[in-house]
């Protein structure tokens, strides 16, 4: 992998928090009445591959129409609250694999407005896709969790469910959210779980 100078480094993801902060402008909360068709994506890494997965769900069948892998080498290193950079790329480029397709929801691996600047990488994927989007992520990043409510600022954002935190990306509001989580019993989604499980399967 690229070495970073530290100063170009920390200039850098400067520049990204404040990119972050912009796109709040462009959140949207809009109400849900359909969740039947959804994309998931997740990423793995093999190195210095990513691997995105894919997975088109029917949720009211529960069966899989369609897969699709992406690789990519990733060049820049993690920063905490900045995992947009390395993987709304290639989420973005698996994306427009299914873009003519009908999509209820985005399901993403990581978090939505649980988030330092409320723009973790569920937002920016909803943002960027115009699509309804959800963030599912396996630990607690940011905000303060009251009744399983995630809060940040004093607004709902997400729900904590089991060992599990959701929250808001873009174009979905709280209770559309909730009603999601309602249909899956609050269960881990089937979706996410294939998706993870395919990106972590392919072999290099």
């Amino acid at each position: 992998m690229h070495t970073w100078n530290k100063n170009l480094m920390n200039s850098f993801f400067y520049f990204l928090s404040l990119l972050q902060k912009k796109l709040n402008y462009f959140i949207k909360f809009e109400k849900v009445e359909k969740f039947e068709k959804i994309l998931a994506l997740d990423c793995a890494y093999k190195k210095d591959l990513a691997i995105c997965a894919a997975v088109y769900y029917d949720l009211k069948k529960d069966e899989i129409i369609k897969t699709k892998i992406e690789k990519e080498e990733v060049k820049i290193p993690y920063v905490p609250t900045f995992l947009f950079i390395r993987e709304a790329p290639i989420m973005i480029k698996n994306y427009e694999n299914f873009k003519n397709e009908e999509i209820d929801l985005i399901l993403v691996d990581g978090h939505g407005l649980a988030h330092p600047r409320k723009a973790g990488i569920a937002t920016i994927i909803g943002i960027l896709t115009e699509k309804p989007t959800i963030g599912i992520a396996k630990s607690f990043l940011y905000g303060e969790i009251k009744d399983e409510i995630i809060y940040v600022n004093n607004e709902k954002v997400g729900i904590k469910f089991g060992k599990y935190y959701a929250s808001i990306g873009s174009n979905i509001d709280f209770d559309s959210l909730k009603k999601f989580l309602e249909i899956i019993n609050f269960q881990y989604p089937k979706a996410l779980e294939i998706a993870d499980k395919l990106s972590k399967e392919i072999k290099l």
